[in-house]
């Protein structure tokens, strides 16, 4: 099976870690967060939260000669319906990353004729059950940057696939399936490659394509600990804060319901979440302090999140640019 790569995805935690849980840990407390009302718990109905982000590059030194160029949008959507086969109501959100994409080697340059483009889609219960996972599935069509490029032709690797999760109902496994759509060596497209990952344990356990999301609802300065599957590992394996939680202030300009709002200092939280035991530079995100348990204004939304790019090509930055914000 052909490694997954995450260069200029919004992998929601390119990061790789290794052990599973340890013994007496307990779960992660999870708030309504994303509501204007926090203490909502189970109550979901007419959820609908949208969020657009700029996405910018900000350039390293060239590595081997190469350097990248890189920019577009991502967007997300919260809503919630019954989900199926579980008989109850629960959260839906869907992410869109798209990005375009240049190469350039040796003084000359080329930008790809079409985006680079990652959508993911994940379905999880509400916090009365510690946010827990249902499905998720990210389809991902990419161009990664190779270590030691010859010519301005093969500076970059072609990855297109699908990777989905489903998850039992005694929350013990998950089947994960791994579809290649580019033809192999021979000309032919891969048979989708499936197995079945033990996800028991004593803390919480959360998807890979819901935690940017789920951090919203914790308490970030007691540096929570959960697990996931690390989709390029292909193992279950802890996630915490690489660093204490900052309070800092954010500098901010977007659209709020459809009005402009700025500040420039916004309190916020700033925190580096990553794999335990990772090697290498872990992600950063700005998160919105909650302004009241009853009227928490910005949601705890993500402000702004950066993404190292692999061979230390830069650094992706999300910036907020509209928030349509759930009224309750």
């Amino acid at each position: 099976m052909k490694k997954i790569k995450s260069a200029t995805l919004l992998l929601l935690l390119p990061l790789a870690l290794l052990s599973a849980c340890g013994g007496g840990i307990q779960r992660v407390e999870i708030a309504s967060n994303w509501y204007r009302n926090t203490s909502l718990g189970d109550y979901i109905a007419n959820t609908r939260e949208e969020l657009e982000y700029a996405v910018t590059l900000t350039e390293a030194t060239p590595h081997n000669g190469l350097t990248v160029g890189y920019s577009g949008v991502y967007t997300t959507l919260l809503t919630n319906r019954e989900l199926e086969n579980t008989g109850r109501e629960g959260y839906v959100l869907e992410t869109s990353l798209t990005v375009h994409v240049s190469f350039t080697f040796d003084g000359k340059t080329t930008e790809l004729p079409e985006p680079d483009t990652v959508t993911t889609r994940v379905e999880f219960l509400p916090v009365g059950d510690n946010l827990r996972p249902v499905r998720s599935v990210k389809e991902a069509k990419t161009h990664v940057p190779v270590e030691a490029p010859t010519s301005l032709a093969d500076c970059y690797a072609d990855y297109r696939y699908t990777y989905a999760v489903e998850y039992n109902d005694a929350r013990t496994e998950a089947v994960v399936t791994y579809t290649d759509h580019l033809p192999d060596a021979d000309g032919k497209i891969p048979e989708p490659v499936t197995r079945t990952v033990n996800i028991d344990g004593k803390t919480t356990y959360l998807d890979n394509e819901q935690i940017l999301f789920a951090l919203r609802g914790m308490k970030l300065t007691v540096a929570p600990l959960f697990r996931s599957i690390n989709p390029t590992m292909g193992t279950v394996q802890e996630v915490t804060l690489r660093e204490a939680t900052k309070e800092v202030t954010e500098a901010v300009s977007f659209e709020r319901n459809g009005e402009p709002f700025s500040s420039d200092a916004l309190p916020a939280y700033e925190i580096r979440p990553a794999y335990r035991n990772n090697i290498g530079q872990p992600y950063t995100v700005v998160i919105a302090k909650k302004t009241s348990d009853t009227d928490n204004t910005f949601r705890c939304v993500p402000l702004r999140m950066e993404y190292p790019v692999l061979r230390s090509l830069g650094t992706m930055r999300y910036t907020l640019t509209k928030a349509t914000f759930t009224e309750q």
